[in-house]
């Protein structure tokens, strides 16, 4: 289920939702809106920041990386 969960806020960034250089929902938020136990956002916010799509800032939020949508693009199959 985090990596669904990962997937879905992976697919917000894509789309808009979540634009680079603003905060994803906190873990709890997440957890709240997709009816998930805390841990799994937490884990879901772990995958996306090793992914590559975010960064942490120490006691505020998650930030949507400004290089987001490359990342992004350069996951998608078929780009190379």
């Amino acid at each position: 289920m985090r990596v669904q969960l990962a997937d879905l806020v992976a697919a917000r960034i894509a789309d808009g939702t979540y634009p680079p250089r603003t905060a994803i929902p906190s873990g709890a938020e997440l957890a709240a809106e997709c009816d998930v136990s805390p841990r799994t956002a937490t884990e879901a916010v772990k995958i996306l920041k090793a992914r590559g799509l975010g960064r942490g800032v120490p006691g505020k939020a998650v930030i949507v990386r400004a290089d987001a949508l490359d990342v992004l693009k350069s996951a998608a199959p078929g780009s190379a």
